[in-house]
Parts: structure tokens; C-alpha cells; sequence
């Protein structure tokens, strides 16, 4: 530790409005490894500690604090002679990993208090923001480890937030093995936020309308929103989060179901569209959750054949490729939400091969919209009104119904590998924000993926009655 605050330096980190527009909220991840060879030795408290502070001096950015002028405008300060700590805690716990492999890992067995920070970015017990949170927990008789590895989204996206991880692992096997004169052999990662603007291409692609006017249309409270500090923001909004007593569930989707599907749906749609797994989760998944929604409510647009009801959809994109900066080693994030919104009567009409074929349709023109023409136009839309990144929040907070869908796959979190193998199981944290879906790598990664929904309890136990998606998505926990 006194290594990382030694060769930390202070400096100043501009952050930009890709980083704002994701704040809201920390990625939460739980590792667990299982000790199968019962080695007196595995993951050693000291070298897992060791190691990531290791880490730590390759991305001094985390040892800062979130500064704001107001409206958008945030930097990460590094005081070198006050430096904001990563949380880095330990502990051990009486649950054997035998008794969460007994389980599923199903978050009602897992250790107490493993997650040292919830669902959004707030400020701890000091006040400050901290911006890398992790939790080493030796399970009972040291037959695993779980790994609590948080990061709030003003840093960094998911896919940076992986490379994190993996870049701990790599040190630690490196120290572990008495080569710590290949640490200098590392790529480097950049936090510089100004190479978005070099890969921002000169041609554009205008913003569809209702994105431009969720994230431009005047709203005092979303302003309100945007001029108060970030941590007085993260209490509002946890408190919000807190309130809706989100319930999660996870759910497994095979090959063979999609391919089942696949075909079923391929025979109502013209023989040139090539359906993505990701439009056929987007569709099914949103159609799935409105008629749940109704369902609990005990309303539906459709029993009012004039209705105009809509259902908004933020669709977030990961768009790296679209930029050419797959190879970049950019830790930040790359993230940009498209605003969508499809008629309820449509939503709640009987799934169907004929109906998700036109829900794909309905989602097909934002889905091939993404390019990097249309990326350059969101980034000049967003720069040009700093403060609003809050509209969104705000909108979909207003709303019990409204939904994210993170479209892009989370990556592979089981390449997380200290050197005893592949993690026995990775999960988000329960506790989350109501009507968000996120994708999953499956831990046998040959087979489909796993879906993280969460939703109003109500909701949910329409969900988990929905027969068409029952069929199509097994229920892990």
C-alpha cells in the first residue's frame, strides 16, 4: 500500500459527458473461486493485497475524488498528499463454498455483507466518493474466495471495468511466480478522455427525435438534478432506488433455445434480415416485461383500441468497435443510450412468432442506426448542453414502467483468473434499480447467455409466470 501512495502523483482528470450520463450508478460484481485442490495457500490474503495495490499504481485515477462545477462539469482531482483510498477490505466468512454450490449461488446464500457499496454511486461514512470498491471474503475453512469488485460508472463502462479485473489477476500470477521485472512489460491504459474526440469521425448521422428530446427538452428538476454535488445527487437517487424494492432474478438462455426461436421467427421476417441473439432478447424482453406490467396494474392499452400509450426503452450500446477503439486500452466509458418507444398495444399483444417478428422490426432502425456518424452526433449533442445528463434520469425515474437494456453482452467475467482456475460463479449484486436487463456472459460459455432482470416485485411475479418467456429462459435464481 505505501508503494501505490508513494508513486501516485497529483493531477487533475477531466471527465466528459459519456462519463456523466452513466454516473448514476456502480458496477457490481461478486467473484467466488473454489479452492479445489484445498491448498493451505490459495489466493493469499497478503498477495491479493499486494497485487491489487500493484494494480492501483497502474491507474492512479483511483486514488481521486469527483470534483464538480456544477451542471455536468466534473474532473477527478489526485491530491497526492490526500488521497482518496481505494476501499479495500477484508474479512472472513462461516459460508463454505460447498453450501453456495449447494445453493447456485443464489444471492440468498451468500455471505453477509459482502457488497461494500450498493447499486448507486454515493458517498460513504468520510463523505467522499470512493471510485474502486472491493471486498476479499475467505470463505469457511478456506474452501473459496469471493470477491466483491465495484466501480462507479463517472469512471469507467463495463468493459474497462473487466480489463480492471483482469489486469489484477495478470499482477497477481506475475508476483505469485517471482516476475515482478515484467510489470514494466504491460500495455498501459490511458484515462485521457480527449481520445474520443481524435476517433470521432467528420461525417454525422442525425439523432433520432426522441433521443434528442429526452436529452434536450427543458426540465427545472432534471437542472436541480445536475447543479447539486455528486454525492448529494447519489443520496437522492439511492434513496429513490431504495424505495422501489427492486426484485432481480436470473435467468439462463441456451442455444438451443435460441435457435428454436431463431427459426421460428426467421419465417415471419423477408429472408435477408439475419436476426442478432441481442434484437431477439431485446424484443422478447421488453414484450415479456410490458405485459407483466399490465398484468399487475390491472390496465392495458389494449381493451382501448384508440389507445396511444407508449412504452419508453433506453437501448444502451457499447460502441468501441464503431469508434476503432477496440485496441486502445481506454479506460472509460464508451457508452451511448438510444431513447425508443413502442405503442402498449403492440407490448402487450400475445407473444408470438408473428408479433416478435414485428417487435424486431419496431426495433430494427434503432439497432442499425449505430455507427460512429451517429456516435460523433450524440457526443456534440450532449457537449453542447453539459448539464443534460440528468434528463434521462429523470424521466425514466418519473416512470414505473419505463426500461433499460443494456444491448451489448457484459464481457466474459470468468477470464477473471488469479491462477487457480476460472471463477466457480459471477453474479451482479441483487439489489438494483427496477426495469433494467443486462446480458451476461454464461459461465459455460459454449451455451447462450444469462439474463439479469430486475423489476417491481409485483411485476415480477407476473414475469415468472409469463409462460412464452418460462418456456424460453430457465430460471437460475
Amino acid at each position: 500500500m505505501e508503494e501505490f501512495k508513494n508513486s501516485v502523483k497529483s493531477q487533475t482528470i477531466p471527465l466528459c459527458v459519456l462519463d456523466t450520463q452513466g454516473s448514476f450508478s456502480n458496477i457490481p460484481f461478486v467473484f467466488f473461486y473454489e479452492n479445489a485442490t484445498l491448498s493451505s495457500n490459495f489466493m493469499s490474503t497478503q498477495a491479493l493485497s499486494d497485487s491489487f495495490y500493484k494494480t492501483m499504481e497502474q491507474f492512479p485515477i483511483f486514488a481521486g475524488r469527483i470534483k464538480s462545477k456544477g451542471r455536468g462539469h466534473n474532473s477527478v482531482v489526485v491530491e497526492q498528499t490526500n488521497l482518496n483510498m481505494p476501499d479495500y477490505t477484508e474479512s472472513s466468512s462461516g459460508v463454505h463454498i460447498d453450501t453456495l454450490k449447494g445453493n447456485g449461488f443464489s444471492w440468498r446464500a451468500w455471505p453477509d455483507d459482502v457488497a461494500t457499496a450498493g447499486p448507486m454511486t454515493k458517498a460513504g461514512e468520510d463523505g467522499d466518493i470512493k471510485l474502486i470498491n472491493v471486498h476479499v471474503v475467505r470463505l469457511q475453512d478456506n474452501s473459496g474466495v469471493a470477491i466483491y469488485f465495484s466501480i462507479p460508472h463517472y469512471i469507467l463502462d463495463g468493459v474497462a471495468h473487466m480489463e480492471v479485473m483482469k489486469r489484477w489477476c495478470q499482477i497477481y500470477q506475475l508476483l505469485s511466480n517471482g516476475q515482478a521485472d515484467r510489470l514494466s512489460e504491460m500495455p498501459a491504459f490511458t484515462v485521457d478522455r480527449s481520445i474520443i474526440q481524435d476517433c470521432l469521425p467528420k461525417d454525422r448521422k442525425p439523432v433520432d427525435a426522441l433521443t434528442r428530446q429526452t436529452f434536450t427538452g427543458f426540465s427545472l428538476l432534471a437542472e436541480l438534478l445536475a447543479w447539486i454535488s455528486p454525492a448529494l445527487r447519489g443520496r437522492i437517487l439511492s434513496m429513490i432506488v431504495a424505495r422501489q424494492k427492486a426484485e432481480a432474478h436470473l435467468f439462463h438462455v441456451s442455444k438451443a433455445a435460441f435457435a428454436s426461436l431463431h427459426e421460428a421467427v426467421g419465417k415471419a421476417l423477408p429472408d435477408s434480415y439475419a436476426i442478432s441473439d441481442n434484437e431477439l432478447l431485446l424484443s422478447l424482453i421488453t414484450k415479456t416485461l410490458a405485459q407483466s406490467q399490465a398484468l399487475a396494474s390491472g390496465t392495458s392499452a389494449r381493451i382501448k383500441p384508440d389507445s396511444k400509450a407508449e412504452l419508453p426503452v433506453a437501448v444502451i450500446f457499447e460502441v468501441r468497435e464503431q469508434l476503432g477503439m477496440t485496441s486502445t486500452n481506454y479506460a472509460g466509458n464508451i457508452l451511448m443510450p438510444l431513447i425508443t418507444s413502442t405503442p402498449l398495444t403492440m407490448l402487450e399483444s400475445p407473444t408470438t412468432a408473428e408479433s416478435l417478428a414485428a417487435m424486431i422490426n419496431n426495433y430494427s432502425e434503432t439497432v442499425n442506426s449505430v455507427d460512429s456518424g451517429l456516435v460523433a452526433s450524440h457526443v456534440e449533442m450532449v457537449n453542447s448542453r453539459s448539464s443534460c445528463f440528468t434528463r434521462p434520469i429523470v424521466r425514466f425515474a418519473r416512470s414505473k414502467t419505463a426500461m433499460s437494456f443494456v444491448y451489448d453482452i457484459m464481457p466474459d467475467m470468468y477470464e477473471a483468473d488469479f491462477g487457480s482456475g476460472r471463477p466457480a460463479w459471477v453474479s451482479p449484486i441483487e439489489p438494483f434499480r427496477a426495469n433494467a436487463v443486462l446480458l451476461l456472459t454464461s459461465r459455460d460459455t459454449t451455451d447462450g447467455v444469462d439474463v439479469f432482470m430486475t423489476a417491481y416485485p409485483d411485476v415480477m411475479k407476473e414475469v415468472l409466470r409469463n409462460e412464452f418467456w418460462c418456456d424460453f429462459a430457465k430460471l437460475i435464481y
